[in-house]
């Protein structure tokens, strides 16, 4: 959508309200800007017995997951829905 924006304002105009859903698995893809930062700095879930990025299977393929345990990962993705700035006031997250 080249005016996310406004979309988002047509749509609330006709008293419609938008919900983004945020999942919390990322397509592993080193092209893929949020997996490459995620991997870089080092905020994935990692295996048990490898260290490695846990890797598993989701809607995009193959995928890994931010470590909400740690405070490093909770801020990596906090600041990744800090940086949105495509939201308008009739547009939610969930």
């Amino acid at each position: 959508f080249p005016d996310p924006i406004g979309l988002q304002e047509h749509i609330g105009d006709k008293g419609r309200k938008m919900v983004l859903i945020v999942d919390p698995h990322l397509k592993v893809d080193p092209t893929y800007d949020v997996y490459a930062q995620a991997k870089k700095k080092g905020v994935l879930v990692r295996d048990a017995t490898s260290s490695k990025p846990f890797e598993g299977h989701c809607w995009p393929g193959t995928s890994s997951w931010v470590d909400f345990t740690s405070k490093e990962g909770r801020d990596f993705w906090s600041s990744l829905l800090a940086s949105r700035k495509t939201l308008a006031p009739t547009t939610y997250t969930w």
